[in-house]
């Protein structure tokens, strides 16, 4: 039995894939599902670049932004959560969002949570910029003392 298994999910394709190639796979029960999303800083950043005149002291562009992403990610997180439920015969789904840099996320959350597996997808979205697989899937391999199940989710 799998007591506790977090998958972090950047709502990528190859998030996509390697639930469904896990599910393919798997024969072992789960206890419990932590369904992960951290919001890169990146992408706030993306989102306020060269907006800076905007900025207030109360930081309310950045507040606001900060919202807008997680209400996107929170929607995200609900629809992926009953598809899991369904494709994974799960009763034990947990939704976790946080801000900040993902593989760092990851990391805090897998310790926290004192979970079994880890469960990644070799890339997320799929480019060709890194060959063996993404940056914060190398991260979180290199730091983490947890188990981690890797999924290649590209062909050849």
């Amino acid at each position: 039995m799998l007591r506790k298994v977090l998958f972090p999910t950047d709502f990528s394709e190859g998030a996509f894939i390697a639930t469904e190639r896990f599910a393919e796979t798997n024969q072992l029960e789960i206890g419990e599902l932590i369904l992960f999303h951290a919001i890169d800083y990146e992408k706030i950043n993306e989102y306020l670049y060269g907006y800076s005149i905007l900025y207030d002291e109360d930081g309310k562009l950045i507040t606001e932004v900060e919202e807008k992403l997680k209400s996107e990610a929170e929607k995200k997180l609900k629809v992926e959560k009953e598809r899991l439920e369904k494709l994974l015969k799960l009763k034990n789904v947990r939704i976790l969002l946080t801000i900040g840099t993902p593989y760092k996320e990851i990391l805090k959350v897998a310790e926290k949570e004192n979970v079994s597996l880890i469960l990644l997808p070799s890339h997320g979205n799929l480019s060709f910029t890194h060959e063996i697989f993404g940056s914060t899937t190398y991260r979180v391999l290199k730091k983490t003392k947890k188990a981690v199940l890797l999924i290649k989710t590209h062909k050849e």
